[in-house]
């Protein structure tokens, strides 16, 4: 789906005749290719690298939706460390589905994702919020333009993290929350998981 959107921007950015765009949003993606790859070789990655290739797929995007929104990533020190390994891209699902559908179809000029990843006890805690359409709105707006497109990526996601977890019967994994503003509208959305502390031998 990423790269689908991707090859379709390298060719909006060429039909609209800039070139620099273009080779740039192109150089990105092979950087993110590659750090996609060097990731699946391992089961496990740091963190911090995997905050890299996050970056880089946020450029990306940003570069896409010619920056409607502003990306905050906010991480405990500790975690930075080099001690801690997670899954490869685990969040990337998320930041993609808070961009796609709460990002993209906003007209507000002050939208934003924030990232926060904090250690508490034996847990790694990830919350991702964005204040776009919100769920409510993106299901209208999926029902009127794609009315019988299936995503698929948040359910793989869940089992991902369910088996890292080694709980596969979990069925609320991930905790989804729906923001509202004092006037009890739709502000956007809030998601919340949590990874356990991964035993991590180097060779």
């Amino acid at each position: 789906h990423f790269f689908f959107n991707s090859l379709n921007s390298i060719e909006n950015f060429i039909m609209q005749n800039e070139r620099k765009l273009a080779s740039d949003y192109l150089n990105k993606v092979a950087r993110f290719i590659r750090s996609v790859l060097d990731s699946r070789s391992q089961e496990l990655i740091e963190i911090n690298k995997d905050l890299e290739s996050l970056q880089l797929y946020i450029d990306l995007e940003q570069l896409r939706y010619n920056y409607k929104f502003t990306y905050f990533c906010d991480v405990d020190p500790v975690l930075l460390s080099g001690e801690y390994h997670v899954p490869s891209l685990l969040v990337q699902p998320f930041l993609e589905n808070a961009i796609i559908h709460g990002i993209g179809p906003s007209d507000r000029n002050d939208l934003k994702i924030v990232l926060k990843i904090s250690l508490s006890g034996s847990l790694i805690r990830y919350m991702i919020e964005d204040n776009g359409i919100g769920r409510e709105q993106s299901r209208a707006y999926k029902d009127l333009n794609k009315p019988f497109y299936k995503s698929v990526g948040m359910e793989i996601t869940r089992e991902r993290i369910n088996i890292f977890n080694q709980d596969p019967t979990t069925t609320n994994s991930v905790q989804i929350t729906d923001l509202y503003d004092s006037q009890q509208r739709p502000a956007g959305t809030r998601v919340e998981f949590a990874l356990k502390i991964a035993t991590y031998a180097t060779a």
